[in-house]
């Protein structure tokens, strides 16, 4: 009889020893701290903006206690490069803690829910920016461009009879008509969400030998691709390149962006955002927008001008209308003498108007 009284004893005690052991080696919080990405193996961040799947992206999770957390969203929201919540209360069930958060201020709220378990951190974010004159529809209208001093040689047209020379005034003065009439193909109107988003009504069709003037094919783009936020009368618009080939289904491995001062010009749009001038007027009720970029911009830009010549055939070629004429204008010489063009550069306005949708 005693001899089953010990073994029975021997038997509990080993089970609670082995419960307490369990209960030791239990991963907590504390043991989850370090940066996700969604780009990482070791600590997945599977992130959603706005319930659209948002990558190139990551957060800090940082737990002291165990039951609390720090948060630090990297470059999430647009216009912050660091988004922080701090205290945020972690709730266990089953091995998976969740959590729920907000951050406000003046500017906009900040919504923010997920979870985690070892090797992977899920956040869910939903922004709310205050109510601006840009958010709504925008339905596209002209293009506008100015250009001074109007008389710097861009390259030169032959007009049959003779041949003229095309400078910067000339050609602020024949483009937007001819791109406006291209534009207009593929662009129907663009959106600037309450989220910070930007979305685009676009043309999908493709034009094949069989088929050259296909059905127009109107789509919305995707949540995340562009975002934007307004500093100081200053839209600033910031490109996801990881959404954006994402989109495109586009390898990334492999490719070269060419040289240092091009990665250098598109890292800093990236991160500060482009910096995108407007004007709204009234009118007729539904008012008007125009959005452009001007000389200090386009200056800024010039680094990328190499990559925009090896991305173009060197026989490229426009039509344009001269008094009454159609031309061709080469597009090679031109982009070969910008760098001067834009040098000599003291004023120059490039950009779209738009009217409000019905």
């Amino acid at each position: 009889m005693m001899k089953n009284k010990f073994l029975i004893l021997m038997i509990l005690g080993i089970v609670f020893i082995t419960s307490c052991s369990d209960d030791d080696d239990k991963d907590s919080p504390k043991d989850f701290n370090g940066i996700y990405s969604t780009t990482s193996t070791e600590r997945v961040l599977d992130l959603r903006y706005s319930d659209a799947v948002f990558i190139g992206k990551s957060v800090d999770f940082n737990s002291a206690d165990g039951k609390s957390a720090t948060l630090k969203l990297q470059g999430v929201v647009p216009g912050e490069s660091e988004t922080v919540f701090s205290d945020v209360q972690l709730e266990e069930n089953n091995s998976v803690y969740t959590f729920a958060a907000e951050n406000k201020n003046d500017e906009r709220t900040v919504a923010l829910e997920g979870s985690i378990v070892k090797g992977k951190l899920t956040v869910d974010v939903d922004v709310k920016f205050v109510q601006s004159e840009l958010m709504k529809t925008w339905d596209f209208s002209a293009v506008k461009m100015s250009w001074a001093p109007h008389d710097y040689p861009l390259t030169e047209v032959d007009l049959g009879f003779t041949k003229m020379k095309l400078t910067t005034g000339l050609l602020a003065t024949m483009a937007p008509t001819m791109l406006a009439k291209e534009l207009k193909n593929y662009l129907q109107n663009i959106t600037f969400r309450e989220d910070g988003n930007i979305v685009a009504t676009y043309n999908t069709a493709t034009a094949t030998e069989e088929n050259p003037e296909p059905e127009a094919d109107w789509q919305t783009s995707p949540l995340n691709l562009a975002q934007y936020c307004v500093k100081e009368g200053v839209c600033y618009v910031f490109l996801s390149l990881d959404m954006i080939m994402r989109q495109v289904n586009m390898d990334q491995e492999g490719r070269s962006m060419g040289t240092d001062p091009i990665l250098g010009a598109i890292e800093q749009l990236l991160t500060n955002g482009i910096p995108v001038q407007f004007e709204k007027t009234e009118g007729d009720g539904k008012g008007a927008l125009y959005v452009y970029l001007d000389q200090v911009l386009l200056k800024q830009l010039g680094p990328l001008l190499p990559l925009v010549e090896g991305l173009i055939p060197g026989d490229t070629a426009f039509e344009a209308t001269f008094i009454g004429k159609t031309i061709s204008v080469p597009v090679g010489p031109i982009l070969e003498n910008l760098p001067g063009a834009l040098e000599a550069t003291t004023e120059m306005q490039v950009g779209l108007q738009f009217k409000g949708a019905e």
